[in-house]
C-alpha cells in the first residue's frame, strides 16, 4: 500500500515538473544569422580562377595591389591545385620583375568547401606600396639613360627602373649611369659608385635597382654643385650665345686658360688644398683648375651645355693610353675638340674640330657608340 501511494505522489510530482517546462519552451526563439570569418575579408575580393595562367595573374594583380592577403576559388580546374600553386608561386619569384623585386615570400592554404576548393594566399613584403609605384617605366636605353639622368640631378641614392630587355646587362646599367652624368657634369658633381640588382636574374620585363654612393656628403656636395653652376654661368657670360664654331672655339680658349692639364693627378697630389678625387671631375678643372683628360672633357661639356652647344664626352684611348675628349655638333655636323691636349701643347691645330679620319692615327674609340663626325 505504502509503495502504491509513493508511486502516485512521484506521478504528481512529474507532472507538475513537465507543464513548467512546457511553459518554459513557449517562451523561447530560434535566431538564424549569416556567419562571417572575419579572417576571410568580403566575399567580393574572391577570384574565380580556372586555369594556371589565371592564378599567376591573380597572384601578380595582389602583388602590384600591395595585398597580403587574398582568395582563390576554383571551379572547373583542370590539374593538381596543391602542386599548381607550389609551382605558380615558385615561377613568379624567378620569372615575374614585380614579385621577385617586391616579394619576400608567399603561403596558401587550400581548403575544400562543399562542391569547389578555395586558396587563401598570404604575402610577405620586403618593399613598401610607395616603393612599388614609384618605379619608373622605361622602354629603352636612351629612356634608361634620362632616369638616372633625373635621379643624379637631384643627386639621389637610388633609383627602380623597369624595362622590357632580356639581353641587358650589370654593365650596361652601368654605362648607361656614366653616361647620364657626363651628359650634366654639373648635376651632381662627382661620378658615384653605382650597385646594380636586377629582379629577375633572367627573362623578357626586368626591375632593375641602383644604388649610388657619391663618397661625399649630401650637404657637401650641394655647397660643391652651387659654386661649380656659379662658377659655370661666370664663365659662359663672356661667351657667344651663337651656337657656331667661334662660340665653340672661346670656350675652349676659356677653358685652357683656366685649366692646368694634370694627365697623372701629380700635381693635385701636391697641393693640400686640392680635393682628393676631383681630378676627373669638372669641378676640378673649373673651380680648382688642375684635372685630367676626363675632367676637362667633362668641363667643357658643362660649358657647351650652357651655351646651347650639343657636346658629347668620349672615353677612348690616346697613343695607346687611357683618354677622354669631346665631341660638338656644329651647323649639323659632328667634330672631334681635345681641349687637354690643346692645354698641354698651346695650339689648336691637332685638337679642334677634326674629322675621325684626322685624328684616327693617334686616337681611338668606340665608333658605334658615338657619332660620325667630319
Amino acid at each position: 500500500m505504502k509503495k502504491r501511494v509513493l508511486s502516485i505522489l512521484l506521478s504528481a510530482v512529474l507532472l507538475t515538473a513537465l507543464s513548467g517546462c512546457a511553459s518554459v519552451f513557449k517562451n523561447e526563439y530560434l535566431s538564424v544569422s549569416k556567419y562571417v570569418d572575419e579572417n576571410r575579408g568580403d566575399f567580393s575580393d574572391i577570384v574565380i580562377i580556372s586555369d594556371y595562367e589565371e592564378l599567376k595573374s591573380a597572384i601578380i594583380s595582389m602583388v602590384n595591389r600591395h595585398k597580403t592577403y587574398g582568395r582563390l576559388k576554383f571551379t572547373d580546374y583542370d590539374g593538381s591545385l596543391q602542386s599548381d600553386i607550389s609551382q605558380a608561386c615558385h615561377e613568379l619569384k624567378s620569372e615575374s620583375a614585380i614579385v621577385s623585386y617586391a616579394v619576400n615570400y608567399m603561403s596558401y592554404d587550400l581548403n575544400r568547401i562543399a562542391t569547389y576548393y578555395e586558396a587563401a594566399v598570404h604575402i610577405s613584403y620586403r618593399r613598401s606600396q610607395s616603393e612599388i609605384d614609384a618605379i619608373r617605366y622605361v622602354t629603352g636605353r636612351k629612356e634608361l639613360q634620362e632616369a638616372f639622368a633625373a635621379v643624379l640631378d637631384n643627386t639621389g641614392s637610388y633609383a627602380a627602373v623597369k624595362i622590357i630587355s632580356s639581353t641587358i646587362t650589370e654593365e650596361e646599367v652601368k654605362n648607361a649611369v656614366c653616361k647620364a652624368y657626363e651628359s650634366n657634369p654639373a648635376g651632381c658633381v662627382v661620378m658615384p659608385k653605382v650597385t646594380v640588382r636586377m629582379h629577375p636574374q633572367s627573362g623578357v620585363q626586368r626591375i632593375i635597382e641602383v644604388e649610388l654612393k657619391y663618397g661625399r656628403e649630401l650637404s657637401e656636395l650641394q655647397e660643391m654643385r652651387s659654386v661649380l653652376r656659379d662658377r659655370i654661368d661666370e664663365i659662359s657670360k663672356s661667351i657667344s650665345q651663337e651656337k657656331n664654331a667661334a662660340s665653340a672655339l672661346e670656350a675652349c680658349n676659356l677653358l685652357a686658360r683656366r685649366c692646368t692639364y694634370d694627365p697623372t693627378g701629380f700635381m693635385r697630389s701636391n697641393d693640400t688644398e686640392q680635393g682628393r678625387g676631383l681630378g676627373s671631375t669638372a669641378y676640378g678643372a673649373i673651380v680648382e683648375g688642375n684635372a685630367d683628360s676626363l675632367g676637362i672633357a667633362l668641363a667643357y661639356a658643362a660649358l657647351c651645355r650652357a651655351v646651347g652647344i650639343e657636346c658629347l664626352v668620349v672615353n677612348g684611348s690616346m697613343d695607346e693610353e687611357d683618354h677622354s675628349w669631346n665631341i660638338i655638333k656644329i651647323e649639323g655636323r659632328y667634330y672631334h675638340v681635345d681641349v687637354s691636349a690643346w692645354s698641354s701643347s698651346s695650339s689648336t691645330g691637332d685638337s679642334f674640330m677634326k674629322s675621325d679620319s684626322q685624328i684616327q692615327d693617334r686616337y681611338d674609340w668606340d665608333r658605334d657608340s658615338y657619332p660620325v663626325c667630319g
